[in-house]
């Protein structure tokens, strides 16, 4: 059984991303080069979540990144930078999703900060 995808005229937006290589020898992070991630979606509806001192945010938008559609379709990293909507924005989980009765990727969705 497969799940059906969306168009890909329906998957109209980019980003660029620069994936987290880890820390160098002064404790900073640090990014691979640039590379430009085409046919996605990318949903700009911040959620948020209560606690005892507040309002927490859990993340600024939601991107669908899908197997055979999104080019290229690296392997995300958590802590990696997105940089849209002029912005630059920080992976807080990736959600690899796969195919049903079969270990296919089918989509990535990215939580950004």
């Amino acid at each position: 059984m497969r799940l059906p995808k969306p168009k890909k005229s329906y998957c109209t937006e980019s980003f660029v991303y620069r994936e987290y290589l880890g820390e160098n020898k002064w404790s900073e992070p640090a990014y691979a080069e640039p590379v430009t991630i085409e046919n996605c979606r990318i949903d700009r509806w911040p959620e948020f979540t209560s606690t005892a001192s507040g309002r927490q945010i859990l993340y600024n938008a939601v991107i669908y990144c899908y197997a055979g559609i999104t080019n290229p379709l690296p392997e995300f990293k958590m802590q990696s930078i997105i940089h849209f909507d002029g912005r630059d924005h920080t992976v807080t989980k990736v959600i690899p999703i796969y195919e049903p009765f079969r270990r296919s990727l089918y989509s990535y969705e990215l939580e950004v900060v």
